[in-house]
């Protein structure tokens, strides 16, 4: 069975739109740690996505900034990428760093309002993720046909 990095980039893209229709919900419940949860999935999904379609290997951890970043260097990165990817590394490694404590704010005895003030900044960080996400995957994808 042979591996199709497209369409393995396009499921993972799917779920990234998934996860961040889920932040958007919480967002509208008022559930601010599922904000900064589903936000940092639908990022770490759109960055694997974009490695995927790279043929890039990644950990198999949340926070893949790195080789993430190292595909602004690529002689075929876009422009636009090379002046953005910096910013979107470091939303994937703070998203990445605030997952655990969104994740088990029970054991951490966080207070329930603790991501508020984040929260929108979260969803919205990861919304331009997902467009830049799937705007790089486009243009790799024509390049490629």
């Amino acid at each position: 069975m042979s591996f199709d990095r497209r369409k393995v980039a396009a499921r993972a893209i799917a779920r990234a739109h998934d996860w961040l229709q889920g932040a958007s919900r919480a967002l509208a419940d008022g559930r601010w740690d599922d904000v900064v949860y589903s936000s940092q999935m639908a990022v770490e999904f759109s960055a694997k996505a974009v490695l995927l379609l790279a043929g890039r290997e990644f950990p198999k951890q949340h926070d893949v900034a790195g080789p993430f970043v190292s595909l602004s260097k690529a002689p075929a990165a876009p422009g636009w990428f090379k002046e953005e990817a910096e910013a979107l590394g470091s939303l994937i490694s703070k998203l990445a760093e605030l997952r655990i404590l969104a994740g088990y704010s029970y054991e951490t005895a966080l207070d329930r309002g603790h991501f508020k003030e984040y929260a929108p900044e979260a969803f919205e960080g990861a919304g331009k993720n997902l467009r830049s996400c799937e705007r790089l995957l486009r243009e790799w994808a024509e390049a490629e046909d």
